[in-house]
């Protein structure tokens, strides 16, 4: 209810995770301020115009090209993404993502947020992935599908030290619940680190039969 939100927002005012000012999570002068990130290939890395994944870097199950907004570096962007992840904190995805656009050239027809382990969503009450792609699906007009489901119990990705351990941490991590043969798919996700969270998702996904898969991430 609005009313209880007012008293809420009277008793505990937001103060932006940028500055501390009250009124909003991310005021509009550190929104101002956000480093954009620089687009890059989700397979290898190295720098790529739109993020399309280089041609020598592709292969069957590989993400096709990934969106970064924000650089994961900046320090607002980083307390922005930890109050969404650990401070439950939903607003912050509309915050992050005001006057977004996005053009691929590519008519979609679902975006697919990764998702979490039901346990780890039931305890956060949300997965952020879904709100990002709830977010960008009012603008696109493009329906957002549940066709993953992660049946693993994965480890958090940051807490894994080496390459080998994130790797095997998400081999066999999700399964498809739904017809995707054909389907041209936005993963969604809060942050693009090692890829192995959304590059196993990805290679689901094609291994289903969709025919092309993008991602999309706030920051990397």
């Amino acid at each position: 209810m609005d009313w209880w939100k007012t008293i809420l927002d009277f008793v505990y005012p937001k103060l932006c995770v940028g500055c501390g000012s009250e009124g909003e999570s991310l005021c509009n002068k550190c929104f101002d301020t956000l480093t954009i990130a620089e687009q890059v290939c989700p397979v290898c890395g190295g720098s790529s115009d739109y993020g399309w994944t280089h041609s020598i870097c592709r292969n069957k199950g590989s993400l096709d090209g990934l969106i970064c907004l924000y650089s994961y570096e900046d320090e607002t962007v980083k307390a922005a993404i930890d109050d969404l992840k650990f401070g439950f904190n939903k607003e912050i995805v509309p915050l992050m993502m005001r006057n977004f656009s996005f053009e691929s050239g590519v008519r979609f027809d679902a975006i697919v947020p990764v998702p979490l382990y039901f346990y780890r969503e039931n305890w956060r009450g949300f997965n952020q992935a879904q709100l990002i792609a709830e977010k960008i699906g009012e603008g696109m007009s493009v329906g957002v599908e549940k066709w993953l489901v992660r049946r693993k119990n994965t480890k958090q990705q940051a807490n894994l030290r080496s390459r080998e351990d994130r790797g095997e941490n998400m081999t066999d991590a999700f399964e498809v619940r739904g017809e995707v043969k054909g389907s041209k798919v936005l993963l969604t996700d809060d942050v693009y680190t090692s890829g192995f969270s959304m590059g196993e998702a990805a290679k689901t996904l094609k291994t289903a039969g969709a025919s092309f898969v993008w991602g999309l991430v706030l920051a990397h």
